[in-house]
């Protein structure tokens, strides 16, 4: 096990001053290139002012940039090494997982014995007045603090997430993701029964962790950094109609997404508006993404330094999800920029955004139609983009959903 050089235990005075919160996390927050990494460190942020906050996580390398950046929020991290997977090495944590009627998905997969000696060495030092789980996985460390007071941050109902990509994949892969998603739904049942908190990203979410018992679940929905945007313009020039789609091109709802866009959507655009073009952004594209660079109207951009350039210069941000969990950042960062959003329902699930207030949603089958509609309204979309700025700066924007983690903190610790 490594340690930063930080592993001095408090004081007990510096203890009794504020609530003392101990987070364990899979992974280090940061770099912000990923939607979990930015709701992590904006809530460890907000965090970090109020409580005596200790991160515990793992990283592949002990010099890693981030564990700096994260210190000087005021947080004291210590971190563990560990080597990413090769698919091989993690065969016998999957059959481990097996044979133990667990969830390797987004929950065993994390389990590890070095995690597990820094998490023991940080309690020997000291007992928190609560522990806090960020994501479903640091569950599976509850034997190392059976008695602790839990706060549980779920980033996603990681059940149905799961069971909805089964239905996407090769009927062996879906029989195993399946029987992964009754395993998660048992998990979730669990945590949220233990918790004496729990974060859950959008209405629907909260509702549903209350059906499974949850007594104290908040609505600590993901957000946007709105003063990263706030500079652009609200609205875009239609003439000729930039779209585009951004997201994590290696996951595959999202490449998927793409895929659709580039080969179902954009033929029926070009046939009204030659000049149009669709630009494809985002990290670690694979082949099926990349080629679609051949079609005519397609440009992909793998990997890009800065979003907000594309962002600026598109017209329209296209999201035609059709499975995935959780809340899409890329429609709080449009709304954020002024952008005019276009999306399914599953793709702007999540946030409180309304069809013909802050944006059009459509299905699949109507999303060309969707497109075309808005890029023949441009003063129509203008102000559906007013008001997803201003649904944005009052909702979304992390300062305020800080403010709300803390009092779910808070609360946690005012029951205890």
């Amino acid at each position: 096990m490594s340690l930063t050089t930080e592993t001095q235990p408090k004081t007990k005075a510096a203890r009794d001053t504020r609530p003392s919160v101990l987070v364990i996390t899979s992974e280090l927050p940061w770099p912000l290139n990923t939607g979990g990494h930015l709701r992590t460190f904006h809530l460890m942020k907000a965090l970090a002012a109020r409580f005596d906050v200790t991160l515990l996580t793992s990283v592949s390398q002990l010099n890693d940039p981030g564990i700096r950046v994260l210190e000087d929020l005021g947080l004291t991290v210590r971190v563990c090494r560990t080597r990413p997977g090769r698919r091989a090495a993690e065969l016998p944590r999957v059959a481990s997982a097996f044979a133990k009627g667990e969830p390797y998905v987004m929950y065993h997969r994390h389990n590890h014995r070095r995690m597990r000696d820094l998490i023991r060495h940080e309690l020997e030092a000291g007992q928190p007045d609560i522990v806090y789980l960020d994501h479903l996985d640091p569950l599976a460390f509850r034997d190392l603090f059976p008695n602790a007071p839990l706060v549980a941050d779920l980033h996603n109902v990681y059940s149905k997430l799961a069971d909805r990509v089964a239905d996407e994949r090769h009927w062996m892969v879906s029989r195993y993701l399946k029987r992964e998603a009754r395993l998660l739904a048992e998990i979730e049942q669990r945590i949220v029964s233990e918790a004496a908190a729990v974060m859950a990203v959008s209405s629907q979410e909260q509702a549903e962790f209350r059906a499974l018992g949850g007594r104290n679940v908040h609505l600590v929905p993901n957000g946007v950094s709105c003063e990263t945007f706030c500079h652009m313009p609200v609205g875009r020039s239609m003439s000729p109609p930039v779209l585009l789609y951004l997201g994590a091109l290696s996951w595959q709802p999202n490449a998927k997404a793409a895929e659709f866009l580039a080969r179902s959507v954009m033929p029926k655009v070009l046939a009204e508006h030659p000049d149009a073009v669709l630009q494809i952004v985002g990290r670690n594209p694979g082949p099926d993404v990349t080629s679609l660079s051949s079609l005519p109207g397609v440009e992909v951009h793998p990997n890009v330094p800065d979003i907000g350039v594309y962002l600026e210069r598109a017209s329209i941000l296209a999201v035609p999800l059709d499975s995935g969990g959780g809340t899409r950042l890329k429609i709080l960062e449009a709304f954020a920029a002024g952008l005019p959003v276009v999306s399914t329902p599953i793709g702007c699930e999540g946030i409180d955004c309304r069809h013909g207030e802050h944006l059009w949603v459509a299905e699949r089958r109507d999303f060309a139609a969707a497109i075309l509609e808005a890029a023949a309204a441009p003063q129509l979309a203008t102000e559906f983009a007013e008001r997803g700025r201003q649904l944005a700066l009052t909702q979304y924007d992390w300062p305020v959903i800080g403010t709300r983690a803390c009092e779910a903190v808070l609360s946690a610790v005012t029951a205890e």
